[in-house]
């Protein structure tokens, strides 16, 4: 890797307008954007890691080689699927009952009476029913329905996304063993109980932390050799709360929408000796580039 410029930029400046009587002109206070020049600096290279949960989750890096050896292994997890079968012919019109029970759903379990017509076939009141689910806000909130034929299907939302508008992380719970569906008659004569729905797919918790660069190469895919770090930015790119350790001691904190930046002219020798694990309390972004020699 040739570098052609190597320079850290630092800054941190305010506008302030005076109050006092007879006093004019605004005021700048702080410091304003600064260049670093990284003398020798021949080495760059940046790593992002998609931190999915706050529980036992660890994103270790050397930065001295990029290395991220350590870290808690991605795993993508699964959406929950459920289902239940519409089964009998409608032979009184009326309301069929439909229940629906989630762990920490609100009303949970929640029940909805759907309008079903003399004669409706199995797949013909399933698809009022889905409609019906699909119309309720807090069952769309929570739950995709879909289903064709005499289905039923709710399938569980991630509970938000982690992106940096290139890379998307959806984040998916657990599984829910308490999810059922249950299909009776309410008003309406004709439909075969079904108080158990079948649990097509188990749901499975995001964990760990999606690596992207990580793998101790530069952008030119040539390992990164032990090196001297002259500079290191971390970028927090989420709302989380993101603390960096090394030696077991906290070494920066950031808040949520955060850049902190660590620059000399020589090196940072108190950041070259061991591997730093960042933790968050809540899925979050780290973005981590560094310059070094």
């Amino acid at each position: 890797m040739n570098l052609t410029q190597a320079q850290a930029f630092v800054g941190l400046r305010a506008s302030a307008t005076p109050t006092g009587t007879n006093v004019t002109n605004d005021v700048q206070i702080g410091v304003g954007n600064t260049v670093i020049p990284l003398t020798g600096a021949n080495v760059a290279y940046s790593l992002r890691g998609f931190i999915t949960s706050d529980t036992a989750t660890d994103f270790v890096f050397d930065l001295t080689d990029g290395d991220t050896t350590g870290t808690t292994a991605f795993v993508a997890g699964a959406q929950q699927v459920e289902t239940a079968t519409a089964a009998g012919t409608i032979t009184l019109a009326g309301n069929a009952a439909v229940v629906v029970t989630s762990t920490g759903m609100a009303g949970s379990p929640l029940t909805l009476n759907v309008a079903v017509a003399l004669n409706d076939t199995a797949a013909q009141w399933a698809a009022k029913v889905r409609t019906a689910l699909a119309a309720n806000a807090t069952i769309a909130q929570r739950f995709d329905v879909s289903g064709t034929s005499a289905d039923i299907i709710l399938t569980r939302k991630p509970i938000s996304t982690l992106s940096d508008g290139v890379t998307s992380i959806p984040i998916r719970l657990d599984n829910d063993a308490n999810l059922n569906i249950s299909l009776n008659n309410g008003t309406c004569t004709g439909i075969t109980p079904a108080a158990t729905s079948a649990n097509t797919t188990a749901g499975v918790a995001t964990s760990g932390v999606y690596i992207v660069d990580g793998d101790g190469k530069d952008f030119e895919g040539v390992d990164i050799t032990p090196l001297d770090t002259k500079a290191v930015l971390f970028e927090n790119r989420s709302n989380a709360v993101i603390a960096i350790n090394g030696d077991s001691e906290e070494v920066i904190k950031m808040n949520g929408q955060m850049y902190v930046l660590l620059a000399m002219k020589e090196s940072i020798d108190c950041m070259i000796d061991n591997p730093y694990t960042a933790n968050a309390n809540g899925p979050a972004i780290l973005t981590i580039t560094v310059i070094g020699q």
